[in-house]
């Protein structure tokens, strides 16, 4: 079974409610979150409606070109304390991204920036939001006090032949200043530096060795192994749209060995570095032959932080070395600290390292002491192999190539991403890292689960694509630049809850909703993606982006050139708060005790090292979650208990997963062996050889009998497992099979083929909790079945905050069948007290868990329709029917933004007593809230657009009053036709005047329905 094949997300399978061992696992556990205590059932009850501001979604928080003043501070954070945001992410930078210009405020790090920081502190604290501050002005790390030597490098080669004996005296020749970096396309502004001539690179040399001359030049990137070679020497660049298998799979490919090759023996190698002088003088007795002298050096990128305000511009930090982190810390981190006073570490709680977008540096100036200590031997030898020479033989140049960027890997790891959580530890601080990409190349060399486990809150992001709310908007024919999903699912969610997961971590956090559409989307058309972020494991959100705004800049103000605008100059701002409260509902539950997964893979030790999205592998098939593992973790932090693979923090697993690969290191392999002896149940091929060159050839000798041992007459084909200790082996078996001996079923099961049912599972002491969501545009009436018996279900809305038992149900053989029905992309949690008693339903008539609906009455004929004259509507118009106010002749209606009032007078007919009365808007565009006779219903945002008014409608004289608000784009649409000094907008985002428009206003059919 070859896992690393990405496989598409297939289906998984809406209506009202009736009623360890090492120094870094130290590290690790004083770091940890605490999962101890889970609340009980109650207290999930008593806290679902409002969890509180722990639990409620953040925002980006975007001061552009310091534009921001104390009023606007005091605004903005009360209306995000107001509508539910509970803490906000602090980003400075310049502007220009996507060509939105705006005016330039207050200096970054000035006397008057200084004053405000000190401020929004102080508001933050007077209304209980928490604050967390991005590590630079832009992104990511650096500035005008990262010198060249503590820049990001990249490694540089030259070569020089000689003929001995003679005594050589002489200078070496200096690399080409872009040697082995002709193939870029997405290292940030990479054209203005790559050419710099090499006195203004900062080149350093790392060591100089000399090897026998031979007719054989180059092999490796000469022939047809080049193909492989710039990935494989950590030389390679792509976007950040590349796919996981496709960085993966070129390192992961070994080289054959070809007729004619001519290896050079490790002992003819001769280091030289000592024999030469700073500026590359070489004196040397060469001996006789001719012999190649080959200098590895390393250069500054010349990479920048990205629009970042001129005063805090500057180079990106050395990301494999601490230096550059304590460089940072000492020119920003301090001064954040130092300015917040008394409100470091309660409301300035943390600091934050957003995304890796700094292309694929590859090098630092110690990179051979930390070869030393991560790999346990002297690379020096075999630095030839990145210059395409054969060393040893060709399987020796694949190992020492993995081990290199592994190394490179673990600098980044240890030296940044710990490194810089250390420094906030030591402050009273925590940190968030976008650790792990999408990376602005997409092949940077990182173990991405050990970036993130080194956060307190490690985080990834998700976008809204071009057209994601069009018909066919999602199809991955479009490609990923617009549909923004990789088989249906977000690029990198699933890989930051795995790490939350196995690195003892209660938050999965997200930049949520990232997008470039300018003020086209609003919570009615997000819901789809939070619910897949949701089922992914994402359980926090930052919503990207809430740009600062002032009063005195107008609407909808001065924008950055991405993300899904949410601030207090949307249009429908007063009704986003229920949006909010659904995400803080879901956020609560989510971050509730440990996620349930059946299966845990491991990924392996080769480098670059990602996780691909939430996928299901056809081997074990649907209905099975996962987590995946990297080595660190196995090694670290997976023991045995009662059979189950457990992890420290309680999460548990019923089998690891092995690579489809032969390699793997000698501490793996005995810790896998020592796993199966202990109980463990581990699917995956025998290991023939090790992965690296430490201890070599021996490491071979000690894989075959540590295999030999725990895989014993198991070959995957005649024989397909072995037992061992208390455990057990498979290979070649599908995993399907391997649960099914283990009595271990599917833990969800829609029993609908066509319908995709999303899900996640989640456990406290005394309840599990499953969410489900409909991923599809249409209503869903099915069973669905989980893997739960012994207790009473509950039925949890998330929109509403009303909890209700369960009628109908089902249980047999270990699961729980329960008829569901779902709105368009609606959602549910079923929640299971554990041990309570279940009462018996046989002989009882079924009752349907949802109502059924029956129209009474359409409200038909004419409304009428108060729109706001500032925005340019007439203050009162009459529709003779429902229709959008794009096909209406006045331009004041058809170019609207904002807000508009449908009142209706009606009398209600055919009102039954005892029974229970609705009220459906049909189609609204965008959001509504509704009053009828003076009681107000609420906000509707998101199917089914109906709400009870059992106890309010009357018999006659009744008035119904729906706020309806569209959003801003056909005010802009329409304003750009206009000369400046009529437009009644104002902002830096351009519109075009005949761009389409946006269908808006009431279209309903507005309703009475009576419960069935």
């Amino acid at each position: 079974m070859d896992r690393r094949k990405f496989i598409s997300l297939t289906s998984l399978t809406t209506a009202h409610l009736a009623t360890a061992q090492s120094g870094f696992s130290q590290w690790i556990r004083q770091n940890e979150n605490d999962f101890a205590g889970t609340p009980s059932l109650n207290v999930l009850k008593e806290k679902f409606l409002s969890p509180g501001q722990a639990f409620q979604p953040g925002c980006y928080w975007w001061w552009f070109n310091g534009l921001v003043d104390k009023q606007g501070i005091t605004r903005d954070l009360e209306e995000f304390k107001a509508k539910g945001m509970g803490e906000v992410l602090l980003i400075n930078s310049a502007d220009g991204l996507g060509g939105a210009r705006m005016p330039q405020g207050v200096k970054f790090l000035s006397p008057e920036w200084r004053e405000l920081f000190r401020y929004s502190l102080q508001e933050a604290h007077r209304l209980g939001i928490k604050m967390g501050v991005n590590m630079s002005s832009g992104w990511c790390m650096g500035g005008p006090w990262i010198p060249p030597q503590h820049a990001c490098r990249w490694f540089l080669q030259s070569r020089l032949t000689v003929s001995g004996p003679q005594k050589f005296s002489g200078k070496l020749p200096l690399p080409g200043n872009r040697d082995g970096y002709d193939k870029l396309v997405n290292a940030p502004g990479w054209k203005e530096y790559i050419d710099l001539p090499i006195e203004q690179i900062d080149y350093r040399d790392t060591a100089i060795v000399a090897i026998p001359a031979g007719a054989n030049k180059n092999p490796l990137k000469s022939d047809k192994r080049a193909a492989l070679f710039p990935a494989k020497t950590n030389r390679k660049d792509a976007s950040n749209f590349i796919k996981a298998n496709d960085v993966m799979g070129p390192v992961s490919t070994p080289w054959e060995a070809m007729p004619g090759d001519q290896p050079i023996a490790v002992d003819k190698v001769i280091d030289l570095t000592d024999k030469v002088k700073a500026d590359g003088q070489l004196d040397w007795d060469v001996p006789a032959g001719e012999w190649t002298i080959i200098r590895t050096g390393h250069r500054m990128t010349g990479s920048k932080v990205m629009i970042a305000q001129p005063e805090a511009s500057g180079l990106s930090v050395d990301w494999l070395s601490r230096t550059g982190v304590d460089l940072q810390f000492e020119n920003l981190g301090k001064i954040l600290i130092q300015e917040a006073g008394d409100l470091a570490g309660k409301t300035l709680v943390y600091l934050c390292d957003d995304s890796f977008e700094d292309g694929f540096p590859n090098w630092t100036e110690n990179i051979i002491t930390h070869f030393k200590k991560y790999r346990g031997y002297d690379p020096v030898p075999y630095l030839p192999v990145l210059n395409g020479f054969i060393i040893g033989n060709i399987d020796m140049c694949d190992r020492f190539l993995n081990d290199y960027r592994k190394t490179v890997a673990d600098c980044l790891a240890d030296e940044h991403y710990k490194h810089f959580a250390d420094l906030c530890h030591r402050n009273g601080l925590q940190v968030q890292n976008e650790a792990a990409g999408p990376s602005r190349s997409g092949t940077m060399c990182m173990d991405a689960l050990k970036n993130l486990g080194r956060s307190d809150m490690p985080q990834g992001e998700f976008w809204l694509g071009g057209k994601h709310d069009e018909e066919g908007g999602l199809d991955e024919k479009l490609g990923y630049g617009m549909v923004r999903l990789e088989g249906g699912q977000n690029k990198v969610t699933k890989m930051v809850s795995s790490a939350a997961h196995i690195y003892g971590k209660k938050t999965a956090s997200a930049e949520s909703f990232t997008s470039f559409r300018h003020w086209y989307d609003y919570p009615g058309n997000m819901k789809q993606a939070a619910d897949r972020a949701f089922c992914e494991g994402i359980n926090r959100f930052l919503i990207h982006t809430s740009t600062a705004t002032r009063v005195q800049d107008g609407k909808p103000g001065y924008e950055y050139g991405a993300g899904t605008h949410f601030n207090p100059n949307v249009t429908w701002w007063n009704q986003a708060g229920p949006f909010l409260d659904y995400i803080s509902r879901c956020q609560y539950i989510l971050q509730q005790g440990l996620f349930v997964a059946d299966i845990l893979y491991y990924n392996g030790d080769i480098a670059p090292n990602i996780v691909l999205p939430k996928h299901v592998d056809p081997s074990a098939g649907k209905g099975f979650d996962y987590d995946v593992c990297n080595e660190e973790v196995l090694l670290t932090r997976l023991n045995v208990k009662n059979g189950k693979l457990v992890l420290p923090d309680g999460m548990s697993y019923r089998i690891l997963v092995l690579p489809d690969t032969t390699s793997m290191p000698v501490p793996v392999l005995e810790k896998i062996k020592a796993l199966v002896a202990a109980g463990a149940t581990i699917i995956g091929p025998r290991p023939q050889k090790d992965s690296g060159l430490k201890d070599y050839p021996n490491c071979d000798v000690r894989i075959k009998v540590l295999a030999d041992a725990v895989w014993g007459k198991c070959d995957g084909k005649n024989i397909k497992q072995h037992l061992y200790g208390k455990g057990k082996i498979f290979w070649n078996v599908p995993l399907k099979e391997v649960l099914q001996e283990k009595g271990v079923g599917p833990d969800f099961i829609c029993d609908d083929e066509n319908a995709f049912i999303d899900f996640i599972h989640r456990t406290t002491d005394d309840t599990d909790i499953y969410f489900v969501a409909n991923r599809n545009k249409s209503e869903e009436k099915l069973s669905c079945r989980f893997r739960n018996t012994g207790s009473a279900p509950e039925i949890w809305d998330a929109v509403t905050g009303k909890m209700m038992p369960i009628k109908t149900y089902s249980q047999a053989k270990g699961y729980t069948s329960i008829p569901l029905e779902f709105a368009p992309f609606q959602s549910w949690f079923i929640v299971f007290k554990k041990g309570a008693a279940v009462k018996k339903q046989a002989g009882k008539p079924a009752v349907s868990n949802f109502l059924s609906y029956a129209p009474v009455q359409e409200l038909t004929g004419a409304w009428k329709v108060h729109f706001d004259t500032a925005w340019g509507g007439p203050a009162t118009v009459e529709f003779a029917k429902l229709e959008d106010w794009t096909q209406r002749p006045e331009e004041g209606i058809k170019y609207y933004s904002g807000s508009a009032t449908y009142v209706k007078q009606f009398d209600a007919v055919n009102i039954e007593t005892g029974k229970r009365y609705f009220l459906e808007t049909g189609v609204v565009k965008n959001i509504a809230e509704l009053t009828l006779n003076g009681k107000k219903l609420g906000v509707l945002w998101t199917d089914p657009w109906r709400v009870e008014v059992t106890e309010i409608l009357k018999a006659t004289g009744n008035v119904l009053e729906i706020v309806v608000v569209n959003c801003w784009p056909n005010r802009l649409i329409g304003d750009a036709g206009l000369p400046p000094e009529k437009r009644r907008t104002r902002t830096n985002i351009s519109f075009k005047k005949d761009a389409p428009l946006m269908p808006s206003g009431l279209l309903g059919p507005v309703r009475i329905l009576r419960s069935a």
